[in-house]
């Protein structure tokens, strides 16, 4: 998927929200010269920023024109603008919770055991505890999510021509709770979209149907992306680790089938700031072998398991 900088994208909205406060809330302010001058900065940097997204979006359009097209007509959506003030708005709150200086691999130490929330093999597709293997990392309530695919041998994510969401292999594959704790919202309403490569232009939530478990104070999980009338809890059910929450989907902003995963430290999505936890009792697989970890951090390009549910054919190492 195409992506400016995520710091250029909150100060193209800081922009935007200067503008349109000074336009319709306070006009008046426009008359003194330095509110005046900052208003014709704001603009220009809107401009510029419109016009380096339309030259990234029409070298997109070259190679995958169904994909640019879908994300500029998903940028018109209401809810999805919505979204966007939500998220930098929600950012800076949680950045001034931790005064500007948010949770770090090295420093946090998480009050629970997690391990990875499915069953089988699947693929970081991104995650990690760097800026290297983030691929949100200047969102704060992203930065240490997780996108999981399921692949074949050749690295596919799909069998035959990949144009239905059936055919993929990670659609409908059951997703776990990380750890017990206690639903606390739920999403099941949200459409699939039908045509995978494409960012659905009438989704109405980027995480579409999700599942929030409250593990303990400050740290709770986010199941996203899942499949519609697949979820099984309801909030106020109390959840164990291991136990099927709902299959993996292709709803909200998503370009194909995958399971966004998440700790933070709020309930609200827009709100939280991502926590970096590590995984308990899992393996990095590599063809036949299987290599045990009993504590750490997966990381992108890596097919990783749960020791319990890893297949019969891989040998353990250490």
């Amino acid at each position: 998927m195409m992506r400016s900088s995520p710091w250029l994208e909150k100060v193209f909205y800081l922009a935007l929200l200067y503008s349109l406060l000074l336009e319709f809330l306070v006009p008046e302010l426009q008359k003194v010269w330095a509110i005046k001058l900052g208003l014709y900065l704001a603009t220009g940097f809107m401009l510029l920023y419109l016009l380096t997204w339309l030259l990234q979006w029409l070298g997109r359009v070259r190679k995958h024109p169904r994909a640019a097209i879908s994300l500029a007509l998903s940028l018109l959506s209401p809810p999805i603008l919505a979204t966007g003030f939500l998220q930098l708005i929600g950012g800076f709150v949680a950045l001034a919770r931790y005064r500007f200086r948010p949770p770090t691999a090295e420093v946090y130490r998480q009050q629970v055991s997690y391990t990875l929330p499915f069953k089988g093999v699947w693929w970081v597709a991104n995650g990690g505890p760097d800026a290297s293997t983030s691929h949100s990392w200047d969102l704060i309530g992203q930065r240490y999510a997780y996108d999981f695919v399921i692949t074949d041998d050749g690295g596919k994510s799909y069998r035959h021509d990949g144009r239905r969401v059936e055919d993929y292999y990670a659609f409908g594959a059951p997703v776990l709770a990380s750890a017990d704790g206690i639903v606390v919202a739920v999403q099941d309403r949200h459409r699939d979209c039908p045509w995978p490569g494409i960012i659905d232009p009438l989704a109405w939530s980027i995480l579409g149907n999700y599942v929030v478990i409250r593990h303990a104070d400050s740290e709770y999980s986010l199941l996203a992306h899942l499949r519609r009338g697949s979820v099984r809890v309801r909030p106020g059910d109390r959840v164990l680790r291991g136990q099927v929450l709902g299959e993996c989907g292709n709803s909200g902003h998503s370009t194909e089938p995958h399971l966004h995963f998440q700790v933070q430290d709020h309930l609200s999505f827009f709100l939280a700031a991502s926590l970096p936890v590590r995984y308990n009792r899992w393996c990095r697989v590599k063809g036949e072998y299987c290599q045990q970890m009993e504590e750490g951090f997966p990381v992108r390009g890596e097919h990783v398991v749960n020791f319990e549910s890893a297949p019969n054919h891989l040998h353990f190492a250490r």
